[in-house]
């Protein structure tokens, strides 16, 4: 996993890296000009000696375009670029403006790569929440705040939901992801890098509300599964797929309920009963940690504490 990451490092960082006893519980890496190189595990930080240069920042960026730049450009204009394997590398740096928008961001001054892992079976505990009889579901959201293993448990349901489950005795459906940045299925030339089970279609580098219409209108998904939703084209193409028959299964940014009702967007897709299940994440416990399950909709309301 992290020696998909390292080639792209300059050689001192990633002999120092390997040279730990904690590579294979790297959760994010911390470059910043000037400072130490830190490594970020579930429990603690590593400082290491590599002081990173602008140059060595630069390389970077270099590394990760194939020395083109400018064919991750609107990747750096929203801030953060993902490469093979699904990790994404957030830049940091001074932002250029044109007509309102961003530009460019340019002498960039740190990055932080969080290392995506594929932890089979993260699903499992919010699963029984989800599978409904007659190989139903609840269309469900799940909210965390960011580095909670939202997308992890988001892609482990996927795969569980379209490969089916004995247990909960769900035969498996059709689903469509849209993986706008890539993170969800880590595909690459083609390639589905990690496991989204055996009845998945992925669209990738197109925007979320594109990506749904698309998927409703040319391959006739049972579900329809992405990350981050939260803009008014989001919504509007929520609503045209839950108006479809297709059940869904989204993420979002916030910590608790209070949160998603601050956004009026879902906010609008609750109320609407679009939504029944509403799962939260924390890091309290670790990645991943279930705060509680939320079931409404047509039900009694009930709130399961999970943590």
């Amino acid at each position: 996993m992290i020696k998909d990451i390292i080639k792209y490092l300059p050689n001192e960082l990633s002999n120092e890296i390997l040279r730990t006893n904690v590579s294979d519980e790297i959760k994010e890496i911390r470059i910043r000009q000037k400072n130490k190189v830190c490594l970020i595990t579930n429990n603690f930080e590593v400082f290491l000696n590599y002081v990173p240069s602008i140059n060595d920042l630069l390389n970077i960026l270099v590394n990760i375009s194939k020395n083109s730049i400018y064919a991750i450009q609107n990747d750096i204009n929203n801030g953060f670029v993902v490469i093979p394997g699904g990790h994404r590398i957030g830049i940091c740096g001074e932002v250029v403006m044109q007509d309102s928008k961003i530009k460019n961001i340019k002498n960039i001054n740190s990055m932080n790569i969080r290392v995506a892992r594929e932890v089979i079976g993260a699903s499992n505990k919010i699963l029984p929440y989800i599978v409904l009889p007659e190989n139903k579901i609840r269309n469900t959201l799940i909210v965390s705040p960011p580095g909670c293993g939202k997308t992890t448990i988001l892609r482990d349901l996927i795969r569980q939901l379209s490969n089916g489950n004995k247990v909960l005795n769900f035969k498996g459906k059709n689903i469509g992801v849209v993986d706008e940045r890539g993170e969800i299925a880590a595909v690459y030339l083609g390639k589905l890098a990690l496991d989204l089970g055996i009845r998945t279609d992925v669209i990738s580098n197109c925007s979320k509300s594109k990506g749904m219409e698309m998927l409703v209108r040319s391959m006739a998904p049972d579900i329809i599964a992405t990350d981050e939703i939260g803009t008014k084209e989001d919504i509007e193409a929520i609503k045209n797929a839950a108006l479809s028959g297709v059940s869904l299964i989204f993420t979002m940014h916030g910590k608790d309920l209070s949160d998603v009702y601050k956004k009026t967007n879902i906010e609008e897709l609750i109320n609407s009963g679009i939504f029944s299940c509403i799962v939260f994440l924390s890091n309290r416990n670790g990645v991943g940690t279930i705060e509680d399950i939320k079931i409404l909709n047509g039900e009694e309301e009930k709130m399961y504490g999970c943590g």
